[in-house]
């Protein structure tokens, strides 16, 4: 996979180009882009994927959005998939104001773009005022892919995504996602307060723009050099050893962990089901307390996650 990025990107060969947010590469999403990698497939043509940064909708409506996924961990979803460009565009006003026959001409002509594949009811250009008849007229094959439901139906979308994990539905979002919710992050030194009472933890700190669920303590998987610990998680401030302004982090103590110094490691934590809401404790020895009953719901959903 090659990416390029800038506003004047080009591609040497002609390609099946899947446009959209792809905030999250849902299943949804999934879906378009098995569509393009087919088409590319029988017509013997490069795969891209076109992207955007910042996310349009904190650039065009809400400076305060938080998407759903970082950068990083997008650049993580998209080289899972196979494909031969992703293509990022910086979006500011500027690009937004492009009129979409414009935009159509630049996927045309600097992009080479043979078919284009996008999600139904896909618009774009100034004001929105781009449809998928707009890139016929410019010579451009067109698939639109209907949108894609969970097994009850459940519209596929970022939006649905993101308000079932607000209500901490993480099972429900995960089967429109396809895959768990997940954080990334760099193993930073903390208080390391749990080592003295014989529960050491590690801490990410998320970038200011990533969603994050709703503070409290989950059960989840984290990733680190190829292999997996369960663990119990607690995303927020820590009220009971951290100040009042303190950044929000994701803590989180592995089981079974062999032991070693994880600083400075890169990791990965599955968000897979919520235990309580974070909260204070007047002591370290009733905090100690409640994360030996946290540990114990943990693995019991833990347990009965590997068998869905």
């Amino acid at each position: 996979m090659t990416l390029l990025q800038g506003n004047n990107i080009k591609i040497p060969e002609p390609c099946v180009l899947a446009m959209g947010k792809f905030e999250c590469i849902h299943l949804g999403h999934q879906a378009l882009i098995n569509k393009m990698k087919d088409l590319a497939y029988k017509h013997s043509l490069a795969t891209a994927l076109v992207m955007f940064e910042p996310h349009p909708y904190k650039v065009l409506v809400d400076l305060e959005y938080k998407p759903l996924f970082t950068r990083e961990e997008r650049a993580y979803l998209t080289s899972r998939i196979d494909i031969d460009y992703v293509l990022e565009y910086p979006f500011d006003e500027a690009f937004a104001a492009l009129s979409p026959k414009s935009f159509c001409r630049k996927i045309r002509d600097d992009l080479q773009a043979q078919i284009v594949v996008v999600g139904e009811g896909y618009r774009f250009g100034n004001k929105r005022t781009g449809t998928t008849s707009t890139i016929r007229q410019e010579g451009i094959q067109v698939y639109e892919i209907p949108h894609v439901g969970d097994i009850n139906n459940n519209k596929n979308s970022t939006s649905t995504i993101r308000m079932l994990l607000s209500k901490n539905d993480l099972l429900k979002a995960k089967n429109l996602l396809g895959y768990p919710f997940f954080i990334m992050g760099t193993v930073t030194p903390g208080q390391q307060l749990g080592r003295t009472i014989g529960i050491p933890t590690i801490n990410i700190y998320p970038t200011e723009d990533k969603f994050l669920p709703k503070d409290g303590v989950y059960a989840t998987h984290t990733h680190i050099d190829g292999n997996i610990y369960k663990g119990v998680t607690n995303i927020g401030i820590r009220p009971t050893v951290d100040k009042i302004d303190a950044k929000r982090s994701v803590e989180t103590f592995l089981f079974d962990y062999p032991g070693g110094d994880l600083y400075g490691k890169h990791c990965r934590t599955q968000v897979l089901a919520f235990i309580r809401p974070e909260q204070r404790f007047d002591s370290l020895n009733a905090l100690q307390a409640q994360i030996k009953k946290d540990c114990i719901a943990a693995k019991k959903h833990l347990d009965i996650a590997i068998h869905l």
